[in-house]
């Protein structure tokens, strides 16, 4: 499976993280008053699975190691699952779930069982409760998406447990795909921060998955450093 650039200039097929820079081409930008470098992103160009990356392979630099076989998960609106083998990325997906969140929270009927601004976290009773319904069925999510509204018509929960519900809903959806896909791995490294990496770790944990935490604002800037220092040491 091909992993290229993605943009005019075209990279060599591998991030690298010993030496992130040199594998990827930063990119000169045109510019007068300094001296600016773009990274370029990935592409997965397989007709049956075509995939882009555009920023979080940033992060991956920042990992800081090619350990053989590592799954790297990184939650957001649209949720990057990677396979490294050595320094190689040989294959990632795409979930889209915080963008289905969004959607479905702010333009659907779920709109009505979803209080604006409600917080939540893994320890939240609603979110537990649909993150096992997701993650024991995920095909019959579709179908259990229209019980986060009807619950509350019937009384069973209230408008500020819709957020939880839904979330817990999607991410055991997400979850049990990607461990389809991934079927090998049996740990995962979660790059993640705030209240999103308690989310996945309660997934993670009730698959019966290792997970190794690194948050994801600090692999960015680590990221960047280690470009940084090849670019202009």
């Amino acid at each position: 499976m091909s992993v290229d650039s993605v943009g005019t200039v075209t990279a060599v097929l591998t991030i690298d993280p010993r030496h992130p820079v040199a594998a990827i081409r930063a990119v000169r930008a045109p510019a007068d008053f300094a001296d600016i470098r773009i990274l370029p992103g990935l592409a997965q160009r397989d007709p049956l699975a075509p995939e882009v990356m555009r920023g979080e392979e940033t992060q991956l630099m920042g990992l800081g190691d090619g350990a053989p076989g590592r799954l790297v998960c990184m939650p957001g609106t649209h949720c990057k699952w990677v396979v490294l083998e050595n320094g190689w990325v040989r294959r990632f997906t795409t979930f889209m779930t915080g963008e289905v969140f969004a959607l479905l929270r702010k333009h659907s009927t779920l709109a009505f069982a979803v209080e604006a601004g409600t917080g939540f976290d893994a320890a939240s009773p609603a979110f537990l409760r649909a993150l096992e319904i997701g993650l024991a069925d995920p095909a019959l999510v579709l179908s259990r998406l229209f019980g986060v509204r009807a619950a509350q018509l019937l009384e069973f929960e209230g408008r500020e447990e819709g957020a939880a519900h839904l979330s817990g809903l999607l991410i055991g959806a997400e979850v049990v795909a990607a461990r389809r896909s991934f079927p090998d791995s049996a740990e995962v490294t979660l790059v993640a921060s705030g209240a999103i990496a308690g989310l996945y770790g309660a997934a993670f944990e009730r698959c019966g998955l290792d997970v190794r935490c690194v948050d994801a604002d600090r692999a960015v800037r680590q990221g960047l450093h280690a470009a940084a220092k090849i670019l202009w040491a």
